[in-house]
């Protein structure tokens, strides 16, 4: 028996139409050009998967996808006595409980009682070609009992016992209004409503019941296997042997009903005799295959155990697309040889059952690749050794190369440098042949050799004096015995040796140089008791210069020029700081002796810190500090006045650090003085006379230095008093005081007065009454 099997995307596997649910992990097969009965299909089913198919809101769709006709499910009216059970339509052939139903329209027929009418005809005349839709399938539910018990009609449960599950939404045939057979609503009456919410489908005018065709029209073809009900001529599409509405009214009840899945989702009940494709199911069973004992011609697999009836495992393995070998098992372990090694090689382990292959288990592995043949060290250096091999029988894809346990690099090819390695030290390198991306590796082939002493690394100068230096370097990984040190003049030919000594420990002080002089430092590493020697490691460095000497500062209120005496140097570094934070600096051009700063600011206290330098070294610097000098406020003006309280406010200069402000008011004609040192940029006087001219000045006040005074003048507001003055005259003159040259003389002595003793230290003004006349 040939058959096509599907899977999901509709990829080939053999045998059988087989399309998956993954929800519930099964796999659903439809065996080609199989019509058998209920118990013929189940019966294969149970032979070659598992049972006939259940189904579920979650898997309808996935199944009917892939049927072309009507098929049997594994649903049958009742699985013990089809008469004298009450509980119809129940279980699954499986055992699974019916938790969800999708009716075609007028299904499931209930067996009709003796004390019954006949069922009801369908003899509408509608036509319809609308398709069926999924508001038609209906989920069981078990409504509340209402109504007295009534008996069953021809075996079927009492509806209203509370013990029995109403299925299919039956209406309480305790109702005398509604005319019914063992739940039936007559639905040749367009007055009664629908069944199960179908709408009356003898009425002309009500459309098909969710997109279903008008099965009473002799001239619309069966669907999907249904035949015309109303045609006694019509048989069923479904297949041979199938049971027309007309038999069943006639009185040839079936009694022995199964449930086929038309392909469009719904479910009528047929006679289990009848010959129909059918749907099986199988749970899926991933399962594992592990390979142990992995050698490079052999290795041991295990499985589990499939679980449930089978013949035999059928094991094949193959390497690419070769096939190597196929076993046959009742085992659950297999010992696999002669295999080539370093080759990946595909497991399946199928379960047999009925000449059928099931879901395997599978696995893939690596063979291990044949170790290296004849590997020998060549060129060897201070740093690097060049190894070479043959390959080894079997598949290689490249080889891992080690140095003391370490990957350094792979190669494709039968042979490679290891570079970076530590002088002066024996080397064990290790081989390996691999395959799958380097994770399966084959057994180790090693070869030893020595590389030369190594140089010292991160050589460098530190402690740089007038006369000494402190040299120290990493020791090179491997073995030393100690190093030797040697300090020479950087120029003359030849130089001058100044120092030479061996030590062990990697740090030493070179003395006995000459101060400001470059020189050359050299340190080699030593071993075999100091007889052989690397590489040299040189470095230059200077020996630091003296300090500047007599360094003087010199500033104006923005600028500032440091002087001072050198020492021999090549030039100098001249920083600028301010708040102890580097504002500027300059390296002079020689060895000049004076450095200038301006755009600076005022009233600022600076630094200046000198070095002398030579290479890169450079002298302890010589620090020396000043301020710039202050500028004084401008527009120092009054802002407002009273009688005893005068504001008076100014400008700061520009460019100038945060200070302080001394401000001083003073009274000439009372003596009065007033005086406080503010930060702001106004100041108020209070506790003022009256009518009274104040003095006021504001000055800058920092690092103890006081700015010239910026200065303005004002009065308080005058309260205005008058005394009258008379003047008495007396003369040995006739009549000279009465003359007006005689009163203005005197008015203006008085005013002299007055001006000489007051002035304009406060209002006052002198004011000559008219002279009466008469």
């Amino acid at each position: 028996m040939a058959e096509l099997c599907l899977k999901e995307g509709m990829f080939i596997l053999v045998f059988s139409l087989v399309f998956t649910c993954s929800a519930a992990q099964r796999d659903y097969f439809v065996p080609n050009a199989e019509y058998l009965t209920w118990y013929e299909a189940r019966s294969y089913c149970q032979v070659h998967f598992k049972e006939l198919a259940t189904v579920t809101p979650e898997n309808i769709k996935t199944i009917t996808l892939n049927l072309s006709s009507a098929s049997w499910i594994g649903l049958r009216r009742n699985f013990s006595d089809a008469v004298s059970s009450s509980a119809f339509w129940s279980r699954w052939a499986d055992g699974e409980l019916l938790l969800f139903q999708n009716w075609y329209p007028g299904s499931p027929v209930l067996q009709k009682s003796a004390n019954c009418p006949a069922a009801a005809t369908i003899t509408s005349t509608t036509t319809s070609t609308t398709q069926f839709t999924s508001s038609n399938m209906t989920s069981f539910a078990a409504p509340p009992n209402t109504g007295p018990t009534v008996a069953s009609s021809a075996g079927l449960p009492t509806v209203t016992d509370p013990i029995v599950a109403s299925y299919a939404g039956f209406p309480n045939v305790t109702d005398p209004t509604v005319a019914t057979c063992a739940g039936f609503t007559n639905v040749t009456d367009p007055t009664v409503a629908s069944f199960d919410g179908l709408p009356n489908v003898t009425d002309p005018t009500v459309a098909s019941s969710a997109g279903l065709p008008n099965v009473t029209d002799p001239t619309v073809a069966s669907y999907d296997g249904l035949p015309n009900v109303t045609d006694p001529t019509v048989a069923s599409s479904a297949g041979p042997g199938a049971v027309t509405e007309e038999a069943e009214d006639a009185g040839d009840y079936v009694v022995d009903l199964c449930v086929a899945l038309l392909s469009f989702g719904a479910w009528v009940e047929r006679s289990c005799s009848e010959r129909l494709s059918f749907v099986c199911y199988e749970d899926r069973f991933p399962g594992h295959v592990d390979v142990t004992g992995l050698t490079s011609e052999s290795a041991v697999l295990t499985w589990l155990p499939f679980p449930g009836t089978i013949d035999h495992y059928r094991v094949k393995v193959e390497v690419g697309e070769r096939k190597v070998n196929q076993m046959v098992t009742n085992a659950t372990s297999l010992n696999l040889a002669d295999l080539t090694p370093g080759s990946l090689h595909a497991v399946r382990v199928f379960p047999v059952k009925g000449q059928r292959e099931k879901h395997p288990q599978q696995t893939a592995f690596y063979t291990r690749p044949n170790k290296v043949e004849n590997l020998a060290a060549v060129q060897v250096t201070e740093t690097s050794v060049a190894l070479n091999w043959s390959k080894p029988d079997g598949n290689v894809e490249l080889y891992s190369v080690e140095s003391e346990g370490v990957e350094t690099g792979r190669s494709q090819t039968e042979g490679t440098v290891v570079v970076n390695l530590t002088p002066g030290t024996l080397h064990t390198f290790t081989v390996l042949s691999a395959v799958n991306g380097s994770s399966t590796r084959s057994d180790e082939s090693s070869v030893t050799a020595y590389t030369r002493p190594g140089k010292v690394s991160g050589l460098q100068v530190s402690g740089n004096k007038h006369c000494s230096v402190v040299l120290k370097w990493v020791e090179p990984k491997g073995h030393t015995t100690g190093y030797r040190v040697k300090a020479t003049t950087a120029s003359g030919d030849p130089p001058s040796l100044l120092f030479s000594g061996n030590v062990t420990q990697t740090e030493v002080k070179v003395t006995s140089l000459p101060p400001g002089t470059r020189i050359k430092l050299t340190v080699t590493a030593l071993t075999n008791h100091d007889a052989l020697e690397g590489d040299n490691v040189t470095i230059d460095s200077y020996t630091t210069p003296k300090p500047v000497s007599n360094l003087s500062l010199t500033s104006t209120h923005n600028t500032l020029e440091a002087r001072w005496s050198p020492p021999t140097a090549e030039f100098f570094t001249v920083r600028l700081l301010l708040d102890d934070a580097v504002v500027n600096e300059k390296n002079t051009t020689g060895p000049a002796t004076t450095q200038h700063f301006d755009g600076l600011t005022a009233a600022a206290s600076y630094a200046v810190n000198v070095s002398a330098v030579v290479g890169n070294l450079s002298s302890l610097p010589v620090k020396a500090s000043t301020f710039t000098s202050l500028v004084p406020p401008t527009d120092a003006r009054l802002k407002s006045f009273g009688e005893h309280a005068l504001t008076f406010e100014w400008s700061p200069p520009k460019n100038i650090a945060k200070v302080n402000y001394s401000v001083q008011l003073h009274s000439a004609f009372w003596g009065h003085d007033f005086s406080d040192v503010v930060s702001a940029t106004s100041h108020t006087f209070s506790g003022l006379n009256s009518g009274t001219k104040y003095d006021f000045e504001v000055r800058i006040v920092a690092n103890n230095q006081t700015s010239d005074p910026a200065v303005a003048s004002d009065y308080t507001v005058a309260v205005e008093e008058e005394i009258v003055l008379s003047m008495m005259c007396s003369s040995a003159q006739s009549l000279l005081c009465a003359e007006t040259d005689t009163r203005n003389g005197v008015f203006k002595e008085l005013e002299e007065h007055f001006r000489k003793h007051l002035g304009d230290g406060v209002v006052w003004e002198l004011k000559k009454e008219p002279e009466s006349k008469g």
